[in-house]
């Protein structure tokens, strides 16, 4: 099966409408505008179930599938799955759906072992991007039902929600994590410390830079930003990592998109795709198709390097501000909790955070305006009221930059189904197909939110609505285009998903932004831990050798 383009509305018009907002990742959940609870959830004569056990769909009649659910739990993820369920049950009688959710910790291997006996296991529908390669080969491709009319709307499944933001498998055209939530990372700011030092939103990097140098003329720390080990590996340093390269990469898309020839190659896309800089949407999955051998060519023939001009640009900015306006060396010894707390302290102006942020804050305000004590992780804090205040990211200029700054705005939730007997699995994607419907979502937003989940960004599921308190958190968000996409930032961190090429990031990064060592030193480093890890990296994405000599093929990785 080919990729389409999608026929419905794109993000930006979902985010623009006044009508909708967010919904947040696996923690996280959307409100309906209404607060009832729908009928079919109420007028149900069967409840869900919730187990303790892989194999204990039990009470089951002889002539009922058993569907069991057991992603990861959550703030108010078990209240949102058994709203679906029972909604589900109520109109399918001949269906029993168990809810049996997992701790985070341990998770990934335990979803792996499940897949690891498909044969045995009882578990139907787990978050799938923990399972690694455990899954290759067992799990229920999406793209083999998207095209199916829906029972649950007036359409095919593909069109209730955003297809164009989903993750397809390039190599073999599947699809087998549904993400439903958004997340979109952006700069929160305290409004009355931007009065009071007579500063505005920036719009670019320099605007930044002299927002930070007015903010610390008036005693306040600028940023409060994590600088440990776990900020810049999977945290907010990582996160401006990826966002700033992808200014200086954006025309590799010509580079890595399919060719007439290529196996992934679809006319209806990519034989009108036109790149085009000035547009953040530009090359969207829904508008062109990436290769993924022909980007890992680029990177091994040195046309896509991590020493670029561009990259250079981007980490002499970084070093600008960095530790300099947030903390100087005390920000190395800094927490996410830690930068927060400075947050919500008043005592700096500004941080990087999710969508979730704004949502999270106007928790902890209620909770202040209640006398009740605020908490960040385990510490209660001070908290200081002030008007929140949000921007997006603030763009770079220079040699090598390509376009203005996008942000990572990305879909999570990543539901997978295990693949079983033909008949069981075309029951499980019915129930998928219903979870991914407005009537579906709605239910577990609903129940979500009752249950204290918070919202970090809009849903992906056309129709569903939400209070008024949501549609105002969310009011000011306005999508930019996703950086996290592609091979944009693939060089943004050195290369590859191995603990070594990340580590050695750290090091020879925190060494730069100390002064260790100089602009040039960092290029060369980077440069060669890309170069030392590059085999590794293309174990990891399927490509071999061989596979580079024809990209033209589909890769065996053999």
């Amino acid at each position: 099966m080919k990729l389409r383009k999608l026929a419905a509305l794109s993000l930006t018009a979902v985010m623009m409408s006044a009508a909708l907002a967010g919904c947040g990742n696996n923690n996280s959940a959307s409100n309906s505008a209404s607060n009832s609870t729908p009928a079919s959830v109420s007028d149900s004569s069967k409840t869900s179930t919730t187990t303790s056990g892989d194999n204990k769909n039990t009470d089951a009649t002889p002539s009922e599938t058993v569907i069991t659910v057991s992603v990861q739990t959550g703030t108010g993820v078990e209240e949102g799955w058994k709203a679906v369920a029972d909604a589900y049950m109520a109109k399918n009688p001949n269906v029993k759906v168990v809810v049996d959710l997992k701790a985070s910790d341990g998770y990934d291997q335990w979803v792996q072992n499940v897949f690891a006996t498909t044969g045995t296991t009882s578990v139907d529908v787990v978050n799938i991007n923990l399972a690694g390669d455990a899954k290759t080969g067992k799990s229920i491709n999406y793209n083999d039902y998207i095209d199916n009319d829906s029972p649950y709307s007036d359409g095919t499944w593909r069109e209730q929600f955003e297809y164009g933001k989903q993750v397809i498998n390039m190599a073999d055209n599947s699809f087998d994590a549904l993400s439903l939530d958004s997340v979109q990372v952006l700069w929160l700011y305290n409004q009355d410390i931007f009065d009071e030092c007579g500063v505005k939103a920036p719009t670019t990097w320099n605007e930044l830079i002299d927002a930070c140098e007015k903010i610390a003329a008036k005693g306040y720390q600028p940023i409060a930003m994590p600088g440990n080990y776990d900020s810049f590996y999977s945290g907010t340093m990582g996160w401006l990592a990826q966002i700033y390269a992808d200014q200086t990469t954006r025309s590799m898309v010509d580079v890595f998109k399919a060719q007439p020839g290529d196996y992934c190659y679809d006319p209806d896309i990519d034989g009108h795709f036109k790149y085009d800089p000035t547009d953040c949407f530009n090359d969207d999955s829904d508008k062109v198709t990436q290769n993924p051998v022909r980007a890992m060519k680029a990177i091994k023939d040195g046309i896509y390097r991590g020493d670029s001009v561009g990259m250079k640009t981007v980490w002499a900015n970084f070093a600008k501000v960095f530790p300099k306006y947030a903390g100087n060396d005390v920000m190395f010894g800094t927490d996410g909790n830690g930068a927060k707390a400075l947050f919500y302290q008043g005592k700096a102006a500004m941080m990087v955070q999710g969508g979730w942020g704004i949502t999270q804050y106007m928790n902890d305000m209620k909770a202040l305006k209640a006398g009740q004590k605020v908490k960040v992780g385990e510490q209660e804090v001070d908290m200081k009221g002030f008007k929140l205040g949000t921007f997006n990211m603030p763009s770079m200029e220079g040699d090598g930059i390509e376009g203005k700054a996008r942000t990572i705005e990305v879909a999570t939730g990543f539901i997978g189904c295990v693949s079983k007997d033909q008949a069981h699995n075309d029951q499980v994607v019915d129930f998928i197909m219903f979870y991914s419907s407005v009537e579906g979502m709605s239910a577990y937003v609903q129940a979500s939110i009752a249950a204290g989940a918070v919202p970090s960004g809009p849903s992906l599921v056309y129709g569903v609505q939400y209070d008024d308190e949501i549609n105002a958190a969310f009011a000011s968000l306005k999508f930019i285009g996703n950086a996290q996409k592609g091979f944009n930032n693939t060089l943004a961190r050195g290369i590859g998903e191995s603990a070594e090429t990340f580590r050695n990031f750290y090091d020879y990064t925190y060494k730069y932004l100390t002064g260790a060592i100089s602009l040039d030193d960092w290029a060369k480093a980077h440069q060669k831990n890309i170069e030392d890890n590059f085999a590794s990296a293309l174990k990891e994405k399927g490509v071999s050798e061989n596979d580079m000599k024809n990209p033209a093929n589909a890769p065996t990785g053999e």
